[in-house]
């Protein structure tokens, strides 16, 4: 595709449209230019979803945004405003995040996947929660906003720390909570600009009528607003997380020379076991193609070994063993276990020779292969690397204790 040339290397939204010109699918990127040629390489390296989308694509437009969290709420505004048929078939609803602002007297603002289960106006839809909190935390920092369930009858250290007006004990806030509410709701639409331009203006207004304390505190919202969107990326910081931090064939490259193989690698599954002293023990499997998460392939493991003491290589061997009878998902082309060189033999003993497995050791960050008797440390890695292997091991972490903790909070794990 000829204009995929002209794309900029900076942060942005950009949108897939079909032969009709209607718009099917909407994303955001830190450097536009990388990522949407990702779209475009060998269909051998993309999932079935990505082709299936790739196929459809007629033209691509984009906008260039001031920074990545500009970028972030502007994706939001364009899924909402188009809701694109490749973004609701791509992603579960419980994927994304939505910011949820209650009718109360005192309105609290919180973070849901699942918007309409409480009266509340949302807005979103957001594809990175991680990002939309650290977008609230500076937000909150200029226009405090209460965050608590219930309110307090004392104000609490996030009044101290500046984050909260204490509605509770100071109910003649009410208009100032409404108004840094109703702020915070522009910014999080993406109508940015106009709450710029009517700040500017009132605070001028102060300043003739010599207000200059009311002015003052204008003035510093109004710079407070611009630096939160001039960061180059705030969350610059959270490699580990971000979609667009890694150049797959790079990356292939790089873990097919550590690895010392010719193999392509596309589809990589890590695992993880979650337990208490060795029961209520569950399994999870992510799966990243060609770097990004893949979550519809994600999947859970009720572990059945069960034995007078912990046994974690036991029961990553249970779980690989079960994962590995199923013919009918498709074939990794690397395993990762979180875990030293006790759960490495443990999965080799059971597995097929064919089967590309290593095992990521969190205390130390070091990788063992069935190859090398000797632990790998990802310091030694291109930061991008090491970030891929934390990434994928926190992901497969993350969802064996959502896992877990889900199914004791019903009663299922006893």
């Amino acid at each position: 595709m000829e204009n995929i040339k002209n794309i900029p290397k900076k942060p942005g939204v950009y949108f897939f449209k079909d032969k009709s010109g209607k718009v099917i699918y909407v994303g955001k990127a830190s450097i536009l230019k990388n990522r949407v040629s990702q779209y475009f390489q060998s269909k051998s390296k993309l999932s079935p979803r990505i082709q299936k989308l790739v196929e459809n694509i007629f033209d691509v437009e984009f906008l260039i945004c001031e920074s990545e969290i500009d970028a972030l709420i502007q994706e939001a505004h364009y899924i909402k405003k188009y809701n694109p048929k490749y973004n609701v078939l791509m992603r579960d609803d419980k994927n994304y995040s939505f910011v949820g602002i209650t009718k109360e007297y005192f309105p609290r603002i919180f973070i849901t996947h699942q918007p309409a289960k409480l009266k509340a106006d949302y807005i979103g839809p957001f594809t990175e929660s991680f990002a939309l909190k650290e977008t609230l935390k500076m937000l909150r920092k200029t226009f405090p906003y209460r965050h608590c369930i219930k309110l307090p009858k004392k104000p609490c250290l996030q009044y101290h720390l500046g984050r909260c007006l204490a509605p509770c004990v100071y109910p003649e806030t009410k208009a100032k909570v409404k108004k840094n509410i109703k702020y915070i709701k522009q910014i999080l639409k993406g109508e940015r600009t106009a709450l710029l331009k009517k700040l500017e203006r009132e605070m001028k207004e102060f300043a003739k009528k010599e207000k200059f304390e009311k002015a003052g505190e204008l003035k510093k919202q109004v710079e407070n607003i611009k630096k939160i969107f001039a960061h180059k990326y705030t969350l610059e910081k959270f490699k580990n997380i971000k979609r667009d931090a890694i150049d797959w064939k790079k990356a292939e490259a790089y873990i097919q020379n550590f690895l010392n193989i010719k193999n392509s690698i596309s589809r990589v599954e890590a695992f993880d076991i979650s337990n208490i002293s060795g029961k209520y023990a569950v399994g999870s499997m992510v799966v990243f193609t060609d770097g990004l998460p893949d979550k519809k392939e994600y999947r859970k493991f009720k572990i059945k070994f069960s034995g007078d003491e912990p046994n974690d290589p036991k029961m990553m061997q249970e779980v690989l063993k079960r994962r590995l009878k199923r013919k009918d998902w498709p074939e990794p082309d690397l395993i990762i276990l979180d875990g030293g060189i006790t759960q490495l033999n443990a999965v080799k003993s059971i597995a097929d020779k064919k089967y590309l497995i290593i095992s990521l050791a969190k205390k130390e960050e070091e990788i063992y292969t069935p190859k090398n008797p000797m632990p790998q440390p990802t310091k030694n890695m291109p930061e991008e690397i090491k970030f891929f292997f934390q990434q994928i091991r926190n992901e497969a972490h993350r969802f064996a204790i959502t896992y877990h903790r889900k199914l004791r909070s019903k009663g299922f794990l006893k």
